[in-house]
């Protein structure tokens, strides 16, 4: 069986063939792999494809299972590997299986000869302050929950629930230093292989028409409460402000 998978989640993407049996249990190891350079993934992916299969007497009608990195990552970004891969999905009628970025991260620990019944918590700077976080189980199978956050409520969540932490980028590895967390590569389309072929297994597929790219936006329920909580803060300032001219009025 051909596996296709793609990420143009991070800085630099990939697309990667790989070959295993029918019970997705021979070697994991790619066939191949393109890298796709920073802000060319719209001019380079479906070239990078074409040379993949190429190069390897494969046909797109061979592929039996296309497989994407979903995200959180650059909206750009994610659009073009979603758009590429439910295309090819629709038009050869293959099955979609979407995988987290942070999952993948979650699953290094265990694939390395960590405990799967330890907490991993997968941390992306998410820029402006905030963080996209992740917490898994069974190397990244067992999601505990996903969401953006910023710093405040990271370290209280990372504080209340314990577990092992992972993170790439030295802004979000400086951040929590304090927590000891595991540095580890940024993870792409040749990281993501293993949790896509346990996903497969798993029967975990992706509907085309209900796939999209996993943004991590703030829920609707903490979008108002923040909202509210900067009306509440511009009031008092304003109030504050007013006092002041008071006192320097009465003066």
């Amino acid at each position: 069986m051909f596996f296709l998978v793609f990420d143009t989640a991070g800085n630099v993407g990939g697309v990667l063939l790989a070959q295993v049996d029918a019970e997705g249990s021979g070697s994991q190891e790619p066939c191949a792999f393109r890298e796709l350079a920073p802000r060319q993934f719209s001019t380079d992916l479906v070239p990078a494809v074409a040379e993949l299969l190429r190069d390897h007497s494969c046909r797109l009608q061979d592929v039996d299972v296309l497989a994407v990195v979903a995200g959180p990552g650059s909206f750009t970004g994610l659009r073009v590997g979603l758009s590429a891969v439910k295309g090819f999905a629709e038009a050869l009628s293959k099955p979609i299986v979407a995988v987290s970025r942070l999952a993948v991260m979650a699953s290094i620990p265990v694939l390395d000869g960590g405990r799967a019944s330890i907490p991993v918590h997968a941390v992306l700077d998410a820029g402006r302050g905030e963080f996209y976080h992740g917490a898994y189980r069974e190397a990244g199978m067992e999601c505990l929950g996903e969401s953006k956050q910023t710093v405040e409520e990271l370290r209280s969540q990372l504080t209340r629930l314990g577990g092992q932490i992972v993170a790439s980028e030295p802004p979000t590895l400086s951040v929590l230093q304090d927590f000891l967390p595991q540095e580890i590569p940024p993870v792409g389309a040749r990281q993501a292989l293993p949790l896509v072929l346990r996903s497969w297994q798993a029967g975990r597929f992706s509907d085309v028409l209900k796939l999209d790219a996993n943004y991590l936006r703030a829920s609707e329920a903490e979008i108002i409460s923040r909202l509210a909580l900067h009306r509440q803060q511009k009031t008092a300032s304003r109030h504050s402000k007013a006092d002041g001219t008071s006192d320097e009025s009465a003066k």
